[in-house]
This record gives structure tokens, sequence and C-alpha cells, in this order.
């Protein structure tokens, strides 16, 4: 039998549509990804009402598939246990007590669920999830945003001389140097420690020595830190999931995740956070703050002070610009 069905590799976030073949000798192939497994070695996620179904690969391979009448006939046909999940829908009652739990959960998600949840599973996930979803983020900031650095070595040498006085080695965190004319002066954290600086960014410094991007560098490490960007994207995908169920697709959580972590401002709190993580490493390394005031200030002139700009990164003015800047100063007194 064939079904129709969606297909995510693990690797990135692109969508294949693909034709999945059940045979009688109980193998399921994918032959348009060489995929040929014996239907054992895969998972049938359990079905909800009309809701796409999700079938599990070795491999880290997912399909979803909206061809439940169908995916309910081959496990009928192979002697696999039907749904109990779906056999539930008959009861009234406990469809009722299904519905007021979902609603009390999607209000409590809503509401300050979703950023308390959020901050528990960052706190948990294995450093090897962080690489991956940063892998796939990187991936597409490739595609769309970022070109080769054009900085000369001399200027590299002096800020990764910054950057591995600012991390002592840990081997968590990276730092990339690349141009991007969309992004403009800018410098982002992705959740497993790598950490990116356009050149527009450093075409800004006045400071031969580069002390400014070195406070940029310890800023980025403090969204790190503290996972910052784990977190919002936990929080947006947790939201993201909610919504999904509602309306029966949850298509959008496999392509959000990478998108959100770059393309969303953080919050005032976690702007200043990052910004006193900044003093105190800048601190410990007798750096004074006062050369992150003064690239503050032409970041301003660069991007202006609009509260709600939808510039990312560094470049989020959230608290205000203003506001940052004499935070900053007032550390040199």
């Amino acid at each position: 039998m064939l079904i129709e069905a969606v297909l995510y590799d693990g690797k990135s976030s692109k969508e294949h549509s693909v034709t999945i073949e059940f045979t009688f000798g109980r193998r399921v192939k994918i032959d348009s990804h060489g995929i040929d497994v014996a239907l054992d070695d895969i998972e049938v996620e359990s079905r909800l009402g009309n809701t796409p179904r999700v079938l599990e690969f070795p491999d880290g391979v997912r399909c979803k598939s909206r061809e439940n009448d169908k995916i309910d006939q081959i496990l009928l046909d192979f002697n696999i246990e039907k749904s109990k999940t779906h056999k539930i829908e008959s009861s009234w009652g406990l469809t009722l007590g299904s519905v007021l739990v979902t609603v009390g959960f999607v209000w409590f998600m809503l509401t300050t669920g979703a950023s308390y949840t959020a901050h528990i599973v960052a706190s948990v996930l294995p450093q090897s999830t962080l690489d991956e979803v940063s892998v796939m983020a990187m991936n597409e900031l490739e595609d769309e945003y970022l070109s080769p650095t054009k900085l000369s070595d001399k200027n590299r040498m002096i800020i990764q001389a910054h950057f591995d006085s600012l991390t002592k080695e840990d081997s968590r965190y990276s730092l990339h140097f690349r141009s991007s004319i969309k992004m403009g002066a800018n410098a982002f954290a992705l959740p497993s420690g790598d950490i990116v600086l356009t050149d527009q960014l450093v075409a800004l410094s006045r400071d031969d020595e580069f002390r400014d991007i070195l406070g940029v560098l310890a800023h980025e490490k403090g969204h790190v830190v503290e996972k910052h960007s784990l977190r919002m994207a936990i929080k947006t995908a947790l939201s993201g999931a909610i919504i999904g169920y509602m309306t029966g697709d949850i298509s959008i959580l496999v392509t959000a995740v990478p998108t959100v972590l770059i393309s969303s401002g953080y919050s005032r709190d976690f702007e200043r956070e990052a910004d006193a993580h900044a003093v105190k490493e800048l601190q410990k390394l007798d750096v004074s703050t006062i050369y992150m005031a003064n690239l503050f200030e032409e970041l301003a002139k660069e991007h202006g002070m609009d509260e709600n700009s939808s510039m990312v990164g560094l470049i989020t003015s959230h608290p205000l610009t203003q506001e940052r800047i004499e935070y900053f100063k007032s550390f040199n007194k």
C-alpha cells in the first residue's frame, strides 16, 4: 500500500514530498531517499482525530501524513494494534473531559506556562541538541544572510585573541567572522555557543585594539550562558504547538525554531542580563566599559534608536539604546 507524506531528514528544516510504500514483506520503502527498513523499526504516532500522523524512522528521519485511514488499514493488515487514543473519541464523557483539560492547558501555556516551561526545558537539554539546532539555524543564515568575511588577517587575529581570553578555551564557544549586507552591523549567538560577528559591525569600531568588539563578544556570551535564544525558541515553539494542535497543522514547528533563533528580538530583561554579563567579563579582564558605550553610540547612528526597531542580535533596542549607553558609562566612573 502507498501513502503520501512529507519527509524531514533531521539535518535541515526543508520539507520533501514523498511516497511511502508498505510491502507484504513487512518492509517500508521511500525510493526517492533510498530508505528501505523493516516495519518493526519505525514508530507510528497514535491517531488523534484527523490531525497529521507522524512516522518515526531510524537515523532521525520523520514523515508526516494526513492519510490516517490508510495508515489505520496498514496497521490492521499487519496485525498492529490500532491507536487507543483514537478509540476513546467514541466516548463523549472522555472527549468532554479531554476538551476541558486541553482548554485549561492552553490558557496556562499562553500566559505564564510557556515562559516557565521554556526556562526548565532549556536548562536540561544536552549540548548535542543545542549543536543540532544551531547547525540548522547557521545553515539557513549562510544561505540567506551571510557571506565570507573580508576582514584583514591582522584584525581577525586581534579579535580572535580577545575571544579566546573571554572563553578561556571552553570548547563550546566558536567565533565566526562573516559579512552581511542584509543584517548590517550586527552580532548574534546561537544556543551551541557559536557567535557570529559581521564585518559591518567591526567597521564601526573606533578602537584600534577592538576593545569595544570584546564587549560585544562578552554580551553575546551572556546570551549563551543564560540560554536566551534557546528559551525564546522553546517558548515560541510551545505556543506554536498549541495553535498547531488546535488547527491540525504543526508543520510550523519544524521550520520555525531556526528562524526564531535569529530573527526575533530579545526581551528587555534578556538584554539587561547580557549587558550585565558583559560588564562583569570586561571588569575581570580590566577593560573599560566606555569602549562598549562608544560602540553603542556608533550603532545608534547606524540604526537609530527606534524602540520598535526590527533589528536582531546585538542591535535589539530593548532596552532603548540610550539607556544602554548610560548603563555602560556608569561603570567607567
